[in-house]
């Protein structure tokens, strides 16, 4: 299948190409919210990730620590379709803590109620996942993120 600004093939399941129809024709509306993993195949290929979404991403934990712009181990945000930011998580399990170093929205982002939202409970469903409740964000950019996304709990 020929995606229009892409060069080479995209491959789609079989069982998944009423999902691309029903996209391109406008009729598919993203609801999701998720942090993706640095080996996610949304963004792994670095070029396409740029081509797609605009997003300009690299995992920096082989980044000498000076040099690093977003963190150790940045996970992209996907919310509704587009990637909107990256967080730096770590979790502190003997202190049932989950910990976000920094989040970073990408510019031009609208930070609106149902982003908040979607985003704090993802949060604190991966949060509850690794056995550490209580989430911590220790900076944002920009910074009334942390304190909306505090709030949202």
């Amino acid at each position: 299948m020929a995606v229009k600004g892409l060069e080479g093939s995209a491959y789609v399941h079989p069982d998944r190409v009423d999902l691309i129809e029903a996209a391109v024709s406008g009729g598919l509306e993203p609801t999701l919210t998720a942090l993706l993993s640095p080996f996610d195949p949304l963004v792994w290929d670095r070029t396409r990730a740029r081509e797609l979404f605009d997003f300009d991403y690299k995992i920096e934990c082989y980044t000498p620590a000076a040099k690093r712009r977003y963190g150790y181990f940045t996970l992209p945000i996907l919310h509704r379709g587009k990637l909107i930011g990256r967080l730096d998580p770590k979790a502190h399990r003997a202190q049932g803590v989950f910990e976000i170093k920094a989040l970073h929205m990408e510019p031009g982002v609208l930070v609106n109620k149902s982003l908040v939202t979607d985003l704090a409970g993802v949060l604190h469903r991966l949060a509850n996942w690794h056995g550490t409740p209580d989430l911590v964000i220790r900076q944002s950019d920009p910074p009334e993120v942390a304190a909306r996304l505090e709030a949202a709990a």
